[in-house]
């Protein structure tokens, strides 16, 4: 079968449609005809040898026209031989095929100016093969002087070939002057044109392109390994799984062995009942039950009963020996000279302040978050003093009121918005400088050129003149379609994702249904050539006009909601670093209102009164005739209240607070450390809620000291269940075991009436102070009630002795763990672990020196002397006794007693103090109930299991800790940048921008320009732009491929979402391909380029300028030998280099030369200064990362980043290091981890060492560790379900949750330690270890009553004193408009606060008891009270006992 006859659809020009018009073909239907010989050549010229011969369907006229169109796409499409031959191909075959009419057809004419018949549209029959192969052939040419792809330009972007073929077939300006349309399915006589296309892979120099513009020839990465973990059971983690396993294995055992053990026990009764009945003598040592100390087996145990002093006391521990000694002399000297102390103390708390001079507020924020020598820190450092620092972005989000009736892209909303961007860009002058957007922005072309603003307004030209509401419409749509038609004044395209807000990726019907607009502003950010002075002077300048620009948006935010239902968010390039530092975010009232409820609570905490209830009862006995009773029990009970409340004493522990706050400022501030935002705010609730619990320590502490030393102690009934740690009245009342309590308390203390030398460091001290109480009483030393008084300052020293080492053991612990957050670089954490170290460790001291000795001191002595709380210049009356029925009537007229005050009645002794310490209803409390009931096997076993099973929930829920820390929550609620930021996440759909910095090469070498460039043969194969671009299609190529085999077969059934969507799937986060300048710069050279690199013909030394003719000037390498070749033979090294470079930095780019450098790379590459000028430093390759939505991304992005640059410096040997603009803020992520596991293994560490140093027992310091251990894991199993994520601030709360929890637990297991054992139980006294030696009953029997008396002596002030101060500390933080302290500090604290209580209450008091080390020496306490011990031990606490409850049944 012969071939159809050939035949033209249309040949030459008919005119134009306008007078500069493009020339339009003519219809024609004809033969084709051979062309003239200089139609020949410039056919063979144009379209190559495939029309050497033959008849074509073109003209010498229609030739030129698509000569000089070639030469345009090829500055763009050059470097990808196959798109380019492929556009060559299509438009030659399309214009001059002799078949041209089998898939040509004319479908409609117009008349030209000139009268003539042309063409106005045709049908152009395109084959899906060739179709698709052209397409993908271009798809991925990258046009580095945009940083995007050639097919923006030459395809409008299009993601698919029918929509580059209809970008290339629209009638247009710039492209076709007549509608070429391409049906998908052709139609009888006409076949469609379906050559095979050139693919940029084949291995021939006319197809073959570099891995740049062809990812398929890309080199293969080697495969990233997982992170992710991949052994799960079901929805649970293999740990998880682990971990629940075990603790039902663990509990089921538990469960099972306690009640094997309770059945063995109930058995061992049952047979010693039967040995007892049948009267045998028992074998076990516990058969009498309670006699502790008469063990039948143990002599020398029994021998103690008859000589305790001798036997029973054990050796000394000298550490704690040397504290007690050391806190005695503190506590005496200070009580014994108050002033003298006051006087000391603050003239160097005055000297330290003097600090305040210096104090500066740190607000910038790279400051704050960034360690000054972090990686990135001296990497964007590096950037800025080479590339300039980034630029300032002024962005604008504009949304509508209602979307869905009025979108935010109606007209009369363009309107607004063109009107408002005319402002900002003419009107908007600043003060007092008068600087317009002009003076100030970035404007790539130089100094008076247009400035970058990124706005939908740069599609039409700044104006909407012309348009109406319909016309605009088509030319949103045109422009989104195609930037390239719509180039603003600065001359590069503006993709849609730039402009309009929440499209990229999206499936909108039309891009007139974008939710929002963006408005981005460009300033520069330095000025050039680079100048310190001059910088300072433009930074000022460009913040003066930001600061206009802000307050300007201000007011539009408040208005344009009511005027024209628009929102408009913004941010200024001053916004970030004014809403960080506003002192709206820090509230005083809320501060102000701290401290208040704290001094309230402690007042009346610590307050006392006395009992008023025995007068009111007796007046209520008397009936009518008891007003009089009433009224003076009310006047007894005002006068005690005002007698023996302590609000002098709350007030003085609030001053010394503050006073150590002020301090620590002052001290850092002297030494150059600046205050941050969180230390103002957060340092003041710290140092309150950690530094007012020990004044109810000291006064607990005291309260027990008075009942045996104080100056009515033991008198009639004033003792009223208030003891010290060996007096067990109370106890021996709770269980029913003595009747007589005042012969007990005689019989405890057999040595009251004489002093023993054991119990005081400083026996004669001691005697001295005694025989001079008149200094401190009015009362006559005949005439004391208790003839074991002791004088004030001899109480304090005391007091101190023993409660000193348990706050000394807290604060250290808390001060090392708030230091450990000092190895956070972060400046904001450092500075605040230093300060709140700091503030610890200074409150602490001036609480040991003037709250103990000055202010409680002066406190005991007032009450002593029947002094007025508030006013202690009052002296108050003694207390007037009331009868108890009518036969004491007599007695209201009797005189008041004398003001000698030696008949005082005993309501003001301490003893009576009705509060919430040992003594108070909280005290009565733990030793009746609390106690007791936690003390019982059963409860033991529960309260193991509960904490246990929080232990694990804790450790599963620490798998989901996110890591990050959002910005918005560093600013006040109410800021205007929360809505911005929220509004940026939700629509901006462009990543920030990414530079892989080269340095410390030198470019001029062939060797080095090998391993950077990307778009030549002998660039290296794995040379950094290869590398950047595999990286960035990295989990794209098999899906592509995949779809290109679908396409293949079915095209039409592929959603062109789907490609789309791809482009941002990668785990390189890389979006958009690298713009390599040397490549753009050695295109540039091209003399193909003929308008690009050009030279004066008289003289070469002389670039040309744009406006010069041919005339003038020739192409830069036009006869060079060797010439400029695609292997890079003939290209420029050395000094030729550096010259070639410069004139290409300076070239301006413009559609006769797209390549030129000054708009797209003018800042990619750093010359040296001074006699350096001529070397090149460094150079950068720019690219996008995919949008950023969450934290785990923008830290994922940084290790993409970094892992890159190590690939490329490996495969190279160049030094290669990323750089962005948020790296320097997530750094610290990429090593939070490991820094979190040592920071706390270090603390708990310092804790095991410290505690058991402290404790004397390395047993009882490893659980304390081990309990401080299980709260910081509960604070951190709730990170999550509180919206914690980890980062510096929440691993500094952790360090601190150690050393806090540490306060929670040690002084429990210091009243336990201290509680010494008078049955010799346990180690030898003194030994670290702390391992028993006794028998395992007697032994838990010991156990038990030293915990009891250690929670019921410090418990109280603990609950009171540590939890409740913290708890109300905390909850006042809660008020506070910060987010950041409301998520990071109130959620985290009042976590901790809890879980410490908890542990430190519940589940170390029970761990203690089964496993605690043994005691301090008993010589440490009172005379009484290890006396005491020793005599009580064969009868006391019975209930606790392993075999309790065959006591309890008797």
């Amino acid at each position: 079968m012969s071939d159809p006859p050939q035949r033209c659809g249309m040949r030459d020009t008919c005119g134009s449609k306008t007078l500069f018009g493009k020339q339009l073909p003519c219809p024609y239907d004809g033969p084709p005809k051979e062309p003239s010989s200089s139609t020949r050549k410039l056919l063979l010229d144009v379209c190559g040898p495939e029309f050497y011969t033959g008849p074509v369907c073109c003209t010498f006229d229609q030739l030129q026209t698509l000569e000089d169109n070639f030469r345009i796409v090829d500055k763009i499409v050059s470097s990808c031989p196959a798109c380019k031959n492929n556009f060559h191909d299509f438009f030659c075959k399309f214009t001059c095929s002799p078949n041209q009419g089998t898939f040509l057809n004319v479908t409609s004419t117009q008349t030209t100016n000139s009268n003539q018949i042309a063409v106005k549209s045709v049908d152009f029959f395109v084959g899906p093969q060739f179709s698709q192969g052209f397409f993908e052939s271009c798809r991925d040419v990258k046009f580095d002087a945009s940083n995007g792809y050639a097919m923006d330009f030459i395809g409008g972007g299009a993601k698919d070939y029918q929509g580059f073929f209809r970008f290339l077939g629209e009638e247009k300006d710039l492209g076709s002057p007549f509608q070429i349309n391409f049906p998908s399915i052709s139609t009888t006589p006409f076949s469609p044109l379906n050559p095979p296309p050139r693919n940029c892979s084949n291995n021939d120099l006319d197809s073959r392109c570099t891995c740049i513009d062809c990812p398929s020839i890309c080199p293969v990465l080697p495969d990233l390994p997982t992170t992710e973990s991949i052994c799960h059971v079901g929805v649970l983690s293999c740990l998880s799984f682990t971990l629940i396993l075990t603790y039902s294995l663990a509990v089921v055992g538990f469960i099972v062995g306690f009640l094997i053990q309770n059945t063995i026990r109930k058995r061992r009764e049952r047979r010693y009942e039967r040995l007892a009945l049948s009267g045998e003598t028992p074998s076990s040592p516990r058969a009498l039950v309670g006699a502790a100390s008469l063990d039948d087996h143990n002599a020398s145990l029994a021998r103690g009963l008859i000589d305790p002093v001798e036997t029973v006391q054990p050796k000394q521990y000298r550490l704690n020996s040397l504290l007690r000694k050391s806190f005695y002399k503190l506590g005496l000297t200070t009580a014994t000279y108050p002033m003298l102390t006051c006087a000391v103390v603050f003239t160097i708390i005055g000297l330290i302040n003097i600090g305040w001079t210096k104090f500066d507020i740190e607000t910038d924020p790279v400051r704050l978050w960034v360690a000054p020598n972090s990686e990135t820190r001296v990497q964007k450092n590096f950037f800025d003093e080479h590339f300039r620092p980034f630029y300032r972005p002024q962005q604008i989000f504009i949304t509508s009121v209602d979307q869905e009736n009025h979108p935010v892209l109606s007209f009369m909303h363009l309107q607004y918005v063109f009107k408002l961007e005319e402002h900002i860009r003419q009107n908007l002058v600043s003060t007092p400088n008068n600087l317009t957007l002009d003076d100030v922005c970035f404007a790539p072309a130089g100094p008076g050129s247009p400035c970058v603003v990124q706005s939908v307004t740069g599609w039409f030209g700044g104006s909407l003149d012309g348009y109406d509401e319909v016309t605009y419409k088509d030319r949103i749509e045109r422009c989104a379609r195609s930037p390239v038609e719509c180039l603003p004044d600065f001359g590069q395209p503006l993709a849609p994702h730039y402009v309009l807000g929440g499209t990229r990726d999206s499936k909108l019907n039309t891009y007139l249904d974008a939710p929002a607009l963006v408005i981005t502003a460009v300033l520069s950010s330095s000025v050039s050539p680079p100048d310190p002075e001059q910088q300072q002077v433009f930074e000022r300048a460009a913040e003066e006009w930001e600061r206009t620009l802000r307050a300007f948006l201000e007011g539009v935010k408040e208005r344009s909601p009511a005027e024209v239902g628009l929102n408009v968010d913004f941010s200024t390039g001053v916004s970030l670093e004014e809403e960080i530092g506003k002192e709206g975010n820090t509230d005083v009232r809320i501060v102000v209102g701290s401290y208040i409820a704290m001094f309230l609570y402690v007042g009346l905490t610590l307050g006392g009164g006395g009992s008023g209830s025995g007068g009111s009862s007796r007046a209520a006995r008397n009936g009518s005739k008891g007003w009089k009773l009433h009224w003076r029990a009310a006047m007894s009970w005002i006068r005690n209240y005002t007698l023996t409340s302590h609000t002098l004493l709350a007030l003085f522990s609030l001053v010394l607070v503050l006073l150590s706050i002020s301090t620590s400022v002052a001290l850092f501030s002297l030494i150059g450390v600046k205050v941050t935002l969180v230390i103002a705010e957060v340092i003041p609730f710290l140092v309150l809620a950690v530094g007012v619990d020990n004044v109810f320590l000291l006064m607990g502490e005291l309260e027990r000291v008075d009942a045996i030393h104080g100056l009515y102690a033991g008198n009639n009934n004033s003792l009223n269940g208030h003891r010290g740690r060996g007096d067990e009245r109370t106890a021996a009342e709770d269980h029913g075991i003595a009747d007589n309590v005042d012969s007990e308390a005689r019989m405890m203390s057999p040595t009251r009436t004489t002093r023993s030398t054991r119990h005081f460091p400083y026996p004669a001290r001691h005697n001295h102070q005694t025989s001079s109480l008149s200094s401190y009483s009015s009362a006559p030393s005949s005439a004391y009630p208790n003839p074991s008084y002791l004088p004030p300052p001899a109480r304090i020293a005391l007091t101190l002795s023993l409660i000193g080492p348990s706050i000394l053991l807290s604060t250290l612990a808390e001060a090392v763990a708030f230091l450990l957050g000092a190895l956070v670089p972060m400046p904001a954490v450092r500075n605040f672990a230093l300060y709140a170290a700091a503030g610890v460790v200074i409150n602490g001291l001036l609480q040991v020196c003037l709250l103990a000795g000055v202010g409680i001191g002066l406190d005991a002595r007032r009450i002593e002397a029947g002094r007025m709380d508030c006013i202690p210049c009052i002296s108050l009356p003694g207390q007037i006794a009331l009868p108890e029925d009518e036969n004491d009537r007599n007695t209201l007229d009797e005189q008041p007693i004398s003001p000698d005050r030696s008949h005082f009645h005993n309501d003001h002794d301490p003893a009576r103090v009705t509060g919430t310490g040992s003594s108070g209803w909280l005290g009565r409390f733990f030793k009746r109930y609390y106690v007791p009931f936690l003390l019982k096997p059963a409860v033991k076993v529960v309260v193991m299991i509960v904490f246990g099973g929080i232990f694990v929930a804790g450790i599963i829920g620490m798998q989901g800790i996110e890591l990050g820390l959002d910005q918005r929550l560093a600013l006040p609620a109410s800021s205007y940048l929360v809505s911005y930021f929220d509004k940026m996440d939700q629509y901006f759909d462009v990543g920030p921008p990414v530079y892989f910095v080269v340095r410390d090469v030198d470019v001029t070498q062939r060797e080095v320009q090998q391993k950077l460039c990307g778009r030549f043969t002998t660039c290296e194969k794995m040379s950094l732009s290869n590398i950047l671009e595999a990286e960035r299609t990295r989990d794209r190529n098999e899906a592509l491929s995949t779809l290109s085999s679908q396409l293949q077969s079915h095209p039409l059934f592929i959603d062109p979402d789907e490609l789309s969507l791809l482009s941002t799937r990668s785990s390189s986060y890389l979006a958009d391909p690298a713009a390599s300048w040397i490549d753009t710069f050695f295109a540039w050279l091209d003399p193909e380029m003929d308008t690009c690199c050009r030279v004066r013909k008289r003289n070469p030394s002389i670039p040309c300028r744009p406006r010069d003719g041919a005339r003038l000037c020739r192409p830069c390498f036009e006869g060079r030998d060797p010439a400029w070749n695609v292997t890079m033979e003939g290209f420029p090294e050395g000094e030729e280099f550096i010259q070639y470079a410069k004139w290409w930095l300076t070239s301006e780019a413009g559609e006769e030369c797209p390549l030129g450098g000054r708009e797209g790379f003018s800042g990619s590459v750093a010359f040296g200064t001074g006699s350096d000028g001529d070397e090149i430093v460094a150079s950068h390759f720019r690219t996008f990362h995919t949008p950023l939505r969450s934290q785990s991304e923008f830290i994922a992005s940084l290790a993409s980043a970094r892992r890159i640059a190590e690939s490329i410096t490996e495969s190279t040997g160049v030094e290669v290091f990323p750089y962005s603009p948020h790296y320097v803020f997530f750094d610290q992520y990429l090593t939070i981890t490991s820094t979190t596991q040592m920071i706390l293994g270090l603390g708990l560490l310092s804790t095991l060492l410290i505690t058991s140093i402290f404790l004397g027992s390395l047993r009882s310091g490893g659980i304390v560790t081990a309990v401080t251990g299980m709260v910081v894991v509960c604070v951190m199993g709730m990170m999550r379900l509180e919206g914690v994520s980890l980062n510096a601030i929440s691993l500094v709360n952790l360090v601190m949750a150690e050393g806090i929890a540490v306060e929670f637990c040690v002084h429990v297991a210091r009243a336990f330690m201290s509680a010494g054992s008078g049955s010799g139980y346990g180690a030898s006294a003194g030994s670290v270890w702390g391992f028993g030696v006794a028998d395992r009953a007697k032994g838990q029997k010991e156990r038990d009553e030293r915990m009891y008396i250690g929670l019921t002596s410090v418990g109280p002030s603990v609950l009171s004193g540590i939890t409740l101060t913290k708890l109300i500390g905390m909850c006042v933080l809660g008020l506070t408009r910060s987010k950041l302290l409301e998520i990071y500090y109130f959620r985290m604290w009042l976590t901790l606060i809890i879980a410490g209580a908890l542990h430190g209450l519940v589940l170390l008091p029970v761990i203690l008891s089964v496993a605690g080390g043994a005691a301090l020496p008993a010589q440490q306490e009172a005379d009484e009270e290890w006396m005491a011990s020793a005599i009580r031990s064969g009868y006391e606490y019975a209930p606790f006992l392993a075999d309790d409850d065959s006591v309890s049944s008797e």
